[in-house]
Formats: C-alpha cells, sequence, structure tokens
C-alpha cells in the first residue's frame, strides 16, 4: 500500500489490476471466459505503469529492485486476468532472473540488499521475491518446456531430512512441497517430449524413487508439524491450507506412482487416491465458498486445486469420480494463474465422450475397466482462443499412432 500511494509505476500497475479485476468479478454468467478486457481503461492505466516503470532510474538500489519486482508481480497478475498468458510469463521470467540476482548476491555476501535502505523495502524485496519464485516453481504445471529457476540451483533448495522431525510452518511445508510438485512435472513433462510412449525408470536409485522418498519425507514432517501443533486444529481458517496442501501432495505422489508397464491401466490402481483428492479439493472449494460468501467468478495467481481437478478428470476413468470432478470445476468460475476451471471443465467433458463415445448417446460407463487401453487419451494440451472463447486441443490416443486436432467452444 505503501508503494501504490508513493511511487507512480506502482500506483497505475495497482489500479490497472484492480480494473481488470473488477471487470473478471462483474461478468455475466453467459461471458465468464471471454476477453475482460473490453473496456481500454485498465491497458491505458497498465501502459501508463509501463512507461514510468521504463523512466525510473537506473540503478541497484534496495528500492529500485523494490519497484521492479513489484510492478511485474503486477503485471503478471494483470495478464493472467486478462488472457494474455505469453506476455504473463515473460513478466515471470523477468521477475525470475531479477529475484536470481539477489539470491546470488545474498549467496555472495553481497550487502546490496540486506543493508541498503529502510527496512520496509528490504522485507518488501523478499516477499515479492518469495512470491515469484512460487509462480516460478509453479509454472510447471501448465508449461511443459518451463524449467524453474530454483531446481536449476541446487544451493538455493532446502534439504529435507526425517531428522528435522517436523516443520516450522505452513509456508515452509508450502515452500518444499512446491519444489517436489515441481520435479514431479520435471520428469513427466521430460518423458511426454522425449517419447509419449516411454515410461520412468523405477530403480532405487532413480529420479523417480528418490523423489517418492523426498515426498514420503515431507508427508512425516507435515503430518508431525500437525501433532505438535494442536492449536491448527481449532482455527478454521487453516483447514483450507491443510487440505490444499495435503491435495497437492497426493496428486503429486499419485501422478509420479502411476508409471508403469500398464500405461494408462495403471492409474486404475490408485482409485483410492483420487477420491482421497476430490473430497480435499471439495473441502477446498467450500472454504472458499464460504469465505467470499457468493459463487461468484475468483482468482489467484497461485495454483490450488484446478490442475488438481483436471488430472483427476483427465486420468481416473471412474464415472463416478469424473462427474464429481466436473460438478467442482462447474460449480464456481476460478482462475488459478493460466488454469480456468471452465475451461477445464470444457476438456474433461470432451475427454469423457470420448473415451466413453462407445457406451451409447447418453450413456456412461459402468466401470473403469469398461474403457480399453486404446481407447484412452494419453497426452492432451490445449490453448485457449480467449478473443473467440474457443479451446484448441490436441491430443495422443494409448497404443495408438497420430496427433488429433480439434477445437471446442466454450
Amino acid at each position: 500500500m505503501f508503494f501504490s500511494q508513493t511511487v507512480p509505476s506502482v500506483r497505475y500497475a495497482a489500479i490497472a489490476l484492480a480494473l481488470i479485476h473488477r471487470s473478471y468479478l462483474d461478468r455475466d454468467s453467459s461471458a465468464r471466459v471471454k476477453d475482460c478486457s473490453l473496456d481500454n481503461t485498465p491497458l491505458l492505466y497498465y501502459n501508463r505503469a509501463i512507461q514510468l516503470l521504463l523512466n525510473q532510474e537506473i540503478g541497484d538500489n534496495t528500492e529500485t529492485t523494490a519497484i521492479t519486482l513489484l510492478v511485474c508481480y503486477l503485471f503478471t497478475c494483470f495478464d493472467q486476468l486478462a488472457g494474455n498468458y505469453v506476455q504473463a510469463m515473460k513478466h515471470l521470467r523477468g521477475g525470475v532472473e531479477l529475484s536470481r540476482k539477489i539470491d546470488n548476491a545474498i549467496l555472495n555476501n553481497n550487502n546490496t540488499y540486506d543493508d541498503a535502505g529502510p527496512s520496509g523495502t528490504r522485507t518488501l524485496i523478499g516477499q515479492v521475491a518469495r512470491q515469484i519464485r512460487r509462480l516460478d516453481m509453479q509454472a510447471v504445471t501448465f508449461l511443459v518446456d518451463w524449467t524453474p529457476a530454483t531446481i536449476q540451483e541446487e544451493a538455493l533448495i532446502p534439504q529435507l531430512s526425517p531428522s528435522n522431525c517436523a516443520f516450522r510452518s505452513f509456508d515452509q511445508a508450502a515452500d518444499h512441497l512446491y519444489i517436489l510438485v515441481g520435479r514431479v512435472m520435471g520428469l513427466h513433462n521430460m518423458d511426454s517430449q522425449i517419447c509419449p510412449t516411454s515410461k520412468i525408470s523405477a530403480s532405487p536409485s532413480s529420479p523417480k524413487d528418490i523423489i517418492l522418498r523426498q515426498l514420503e519425507t515431507w508427508s512425516s514432517l507435515f503430518e508431525n508439524m500437525l501433532q505438535q501443533g494442536s492449536s491448527y486444529e481449532t482455527y478454521s481458517e487453516t483447514y483450507p491450507i491443510i487440505s490444499l496442501l495435503r491435495l497437492q501432495h497426493t496428486i503429486a505422489w499419485t501422478l509420479l506412482s502411476s508409471y508403469g508397464p500398464g500405461r494408462e491401466m495403471e492409474y486404475d490402481n490408485f482409485l483410492s487416491q483420487f477420491q482421497q483428492c476430490v473430497a480435499l479439493a471439495g473441502d477446498v472449494a467450500a472454504a472458499h465458498e464460504q469465505y467470499s460468501g457468493s459463487l461468484k467468478p475468483t482468482f489467484t495467481p497461485e495454483v490450488g486445486i484446478v490442475p488438481v481437478l483436471y488430472v483427476i478428470g483427465a486420468k481416473c476413468r471412474h464415472p463416478v469420480v469424473r462427474r464429481e470432478v466436473l460438478s467442482l470445476l462447474r460449480r464456481q468460475p476460478i482462475r488459478e494463474a493460466v488454469w480456468d476451471s471452465i475451461s477445464a471443465a470444457r476438456v474433461v467433458e470432451r475427454i469423457i465422450e470420448i473415451e466413453e463415445g462407445g457406451f451409447g448417446e447418453g450413456e456412461m460407463s459402468q466401470s473403469m475397466e469398461q474403457i480399453a487401453v486404446w481407447q484412452r487419451i494419453e497426452t492432451l494440451s490445449w490453448m485457449h482462443v480467449v478473443s473467440a472463447a474457443r479451446l484448441d486441443v490436441k491430443y495422443t490416443f494409448c497404443m495408438r499412432e497420430g496427433v488429433h486436432t480439434e477445437s471446442l467452444m466454450i
């Protein structure tokens, strides 16, 4: 708030974000996923913020760093809401690079960001840089070719050890979990890029096995933290945090554990985990609804329940579980970074139509086993054409050659 009042570039960026967020919240249901920037006013403030940022004094001082990081973060949020996902990722990359310079300066005992400037400015740098690193780590959930900077720089990654007994806070637990989720998605994305039919090795020293052990360690430290801090159980506001972290841990473990010779059929062995995830996602969604007091659209630049629900809808072939996923995705318009619940629901609906298409019009499969391996979609990606309210989809079938493309109207 201080920078918004005292620094013109931050003020204009904040106003631009506020205006486009208001537009997003006020859209009627028929235009939920259409371009929310039809009014040029937010863009005018956005462009003015860019001009002011470019015209600021060049230097390595603490305040300049704080302003640049903060505006970069606000721009990332703005372009996510506007559906300008490529531009949003450019802003995020810029913020990541600046955060890396800060980290390197700290590692090299450079006191530029420790001693210069007021303590409030240094605190802001730490908070925004940490948030940008989180977004960097989470970007692997929607960008196949994204490699988080934190994963590249092992020196900055805190190591998990059972000897630590328990996490000190939810923030610490979340930071560790985001790194592990990033590693899981990195392996998954790399495997899909190299060959859709290849599978990650399961030898004791393989990356898969190492990460699975780290996920088990994370779970032990997290549950120990909850047991040691009995006060966590008495505050209702912590329930959604606990549920969300458990949800993201469970889906990461399931996604990694499901690699095996049965390919898409392997997912059928993890029905109980998928059901657990749907229940946890339902808890988080209910908490969102209770907090906001309505089913109006919500937005966060962080990743929450939408990608998890999409993975379940795409990979869990149990007919009831899939319909529960659709119900949650359709219940309230949620945008998490570039993930949009309405778009994800439309894609899951199409996957169901394709995989269950042989059961007659209006009918659904009675069990997972009824969907043969060659009927199952193995890889799928889509691009959201915001201006046309359209999804351009590409997908492949398991054990079948060829890439299929089609467009879905939202």
